[in-house]
């Protein structure tokens, strides 16, 4: 249970770190389903980098938001 939590939370980090640098920028607030940092895009789309895979795949829940921040 603990090596599997640590691993999610390393892949999420990894994923954020990637996409910062492709732009990404770091939220304040965190996702309602999961509770992983938010990231925005250039347009303004919210991504949950735990439950939505950037490249268009879909993590555990496949949660992305649009500009108003909903599902």
């Amino acid at each position: 249970e603990a090596e599997a939590r640590r691993e999610r939370l390393d892949r999420a980090s990894q994923a954020m770190g990637a996409l910062l640098l492709r732009g990404y920028r770091m939220l304040g607030s965190s996702c309602p389903q999961c509770g992983t940092i938010l990231l925005q895009d250039k347009e303004q789309r919210l991504l949950c980098v735990s439950c939505q895979d950037p490249e268009g795949g879909h993590g555990t829940g496949g949660r992305i938001w649009g500009k108003n921040g909903r599902f």
